[in-house]
């Protein structure tokens, strides 16, 4: 194997500012393959082709494409003179390296000087491969499948595909802040809006001096398997613990939570701002927690008065729904691990289901609120993540 073909959809679909998104594409590209011995990215209509020098990792470069948000799909192949006798011979050699009683032949032509149309083409080299391998034909659900891709002078040839991530390439969208819990449901809400195309940093709570640093492990490692697809995360690190005992000692038990969610999406906003983010997104779908009611999403974001984005890409899912995503995006094992969430320190036995603001505003009224943030912004830790690693 000495190619790769990263074919798009979505981002084939837009107008004049197309341009924009395949470049950015390309980068994205470029950069998931950093340290696998490329030799030279190309755009062409509908696809990038990546060129590699010889005895380069292609398999694993495949793979690691085929996480990049805005691939619908990775072909691993070979480059070929575009003529039929080496679609005949390349072919053959990649029918050889595993059994099948039946195949396809799928080509497809984009603006290519090739005579023949792609009909035509898989009508004779099936013919072709027919005759040399005694397999049967079939359209429909064929055990090998030779794709082929002629575009302008060249062609590329390849029997394994890989699926992509498909969406937007991650950056197009702008910088926007997820909140990052050890849980199931805030990495996917993370996922989903990175494959619309936003930069996502992160910012995890923990309740240190309170719990241990198993919060901050599962968070990292979160961070890391998202990293796969967007290539560099910054993860913010905020304690929360001293909030917490504040609001444990001045504020009724049933509307904790309720206030340790103000708080946190006040520390949001401010870092929001500072780090020029767009929007925050969070994890919320709605019913599923006590603090999760519409009563109480109202009541956390109205903590809130700069008129900040409040995105829940999840609000309408149920939890197998967001189970299944996690599994297919890989973190739902290490969100299933034990680890202290802050979210449960000092949790009262009966939070309330329906808080309003008026209630929260009242109960916060005993608290520094502004010194509180302020504390909890000055003792941030942030940390970089690239891969691959720089």
């Amino acid at each position: 194997m000495d190619a790769l073909v990263a074919h798009y959809h979505e981002v084939g679909l837009k107008g004049r500012n197309r341009d924009f998104f395949e470049q950015q594409l390309a980068r994205n590209l470029k950069r998931s393959l950093r340290g696998l011995a490329y030799s030279r990215v190309r755009r062409g209509f509908g696809r990038i082709v990546v060129d590699f020098d010889e005895g380069a990792p292609v398999d694993q470069a495949a793979e690691r494409a085929a996480r990049v948000f805005g691939v619908a799909y990775i072909g691993c192949g070979r480059r070929i003179e575009p003529n039929l006798d080496e679609m005949e011979r390349a072919g053959l050699e990649l029918l050889a390296g595993e059994p099948f009683e039946s195949f396809a032949v799928r080509s497809r032509r984009t603006y290519s000087s090739f005579e023949m149309k792609s009909q035509e083409i898989n009508a004779e080299i099936g013919r072709r491969y027919k005759e040399a391998t005694g397999a049967r034909v079939d359209l429909t659900d064929p055990q090998a499948t030779i794709w082929i891709d002629l575009f302008g002078g060249a062609a590329l040839i390849y029997r394994k595909r890989l699926l992509g991530p498909g969406g937007l390439p991650a950056g197009v969208s702008g910088k926007m802040l997820a909140l990052l819990s050890g849980g199931i449901d805030s990495p996917v809400a993370a996922w989903r809006m990175a494959r619309r195309g936003a930069e996502v940093e992160m910012l995890h709570f923990h309740g240190r001096p309170f719990t241990d640093p198993s919060s901050i492990r599962q968070a990292s490692e979160l961070a890391e398997a998202l990293t796969r697809y967007q290539l560099q995360t910054v993860l913010h690190l905020v304690p929360l613990g001293d909030i917490q005992r504040e609001v444990v000692t001045n504020a009724p038990s049933s509307l904790r939570v309720i206030l340790y969610r103000r708080m946190m999406m006040r520390i949001a906003a401010r870092l929001a701002r500072e780090r020029e983010a767009k929007a925050l997104i969070t994890g919320d779908s709605l019913g599923q927690v006590a603090s999760q009611t519409i009563e109480n999403i109202g009541t956390v974001d109205a903590a809130l008065d700069d008129g900040i984005q409040i995105l829940r890409p999840l609000v309408g899912m149920d939890k197998q729904e967001i189970v299944d995503d996690a599994k297919r995006i890989g973190t739902y094992e290490i969100s299933t691990r034990k680890h202290q969430d802050c979210c449960v320190l000092f949790e009262p036995r009966s939070p309330t289901t329906r808080a309003y603001p008026a209630q929260a505003t009242k109960a916060e009224a005993s608290l520094d609120v502004d010194a509180l943030v302020g504390k909890a912004l000055a003792e941030i830790e942030t940390r970089i993540l690239e891969l691959p690693p720089p």
